[in-house]
């Protein structure tokens, strides 16, 4: 059940989008048939014009409630299950995130300029990562790639292990070293994993600075586990 709320959640534009492409097409099927029935006057003309009013109907409906159930669950039936969080940011690229995991930015130092991108004395003053945090377990709960400390640019392929027992659920953010009250979230997930890949991270989308990289792991009783933290640098060059 959470992994189908976490799929619709994710992806509801593009559920959005098919849903209303189909309701459109059966729609105009549905406005020909019935002037095709309408205009038809012997039986067998009439029978087959009916039936295919009936069948445009009929998807016309299911297209609708389709539509109707994927609103519902992922306005309403998503807060009745706290142990997944809410993933609708992750679809809106206006608040910085896509749902494929790439993070852009959500916040623009004014003093790197328009561009959001700093300056060669603003990345000289850019603070050592803090170290991994005590919520990292070898073998249960660790970073992979990248390493603390680790200086990453480019599209970077995030990977870890998150292997516990009655696994519930997982997630994946980052905020800036220093002010770690407004993280960023990059994606989540419910699929256990051993040294395997999470997604990746759009550093050239991201303010060059330190940030730490926070795993969250969630149980099947709603416990949380302590989270796993790795301090990490991202350094693109500024053109």
């Amino acid at each position: 059940m959470e992994a189908l709320l976490i799929f619709l959640v994710t992806y509801k534009n593009w559920i959005y989008g098919i849903l209303a492409l189909v309701g459109l097409i059966y729609l105009k099927k549905l406005v020909q048939a019935v002037i095709e029935w309408r205009s038809t006057i012997f039986g067998l003309e009439r029978e087959a014009a009916q039936r295919r009013l009936n069948s445009s109907l009929v998807m016309v409906i299911i297209t609708f409630l389709l539509f109707l159930m994927e609103f519902i669950s992922v306005t309403f039936i998503i807060n009745e299950f706290p142990q997944v969080p809410q993933l609708a940011p992750l679809n809106n690229p206006a608040d910085g995130m896509v749902d494929v995991g790439i993070v852009l930015p959500t916040t623009v130092n004014p003093e790197n300029g328009a561009s959001g991108l700093p300056s060669v004395a603003a990345a000289d003053q850019i603070v050592l990562p803090l170290p991994a945090s005590g919520g990292c377990i070898p073998g249960e709960i660790e970073w992979i790639a990248p390493k603390p400390g680790e200086e990453i640019s480019g599209v970077y392929e995030l990977k870890a292990t998150i292997n516990i027992p009655d696994l519930g659920f997982y997630k994946y953010e980052y905020a800036p070293v220093g002010d770690q009250q407004n993280w960023n979230a990059v994606s989540a997930g419910s699929t256990p994993m051993i040294e395997n890949t999470l997604g990746v991270l759009a550093t050239t989308e991201i303010l060059n600075g330190d940030y730490v990289l926070r795993l969250i792991v969630i149980d099947k009783s709603n416990q949380e586990k302590a989270p796993c933290d790795v301090g990490i640098r991202i350094m693109n060059q500024v053109d």
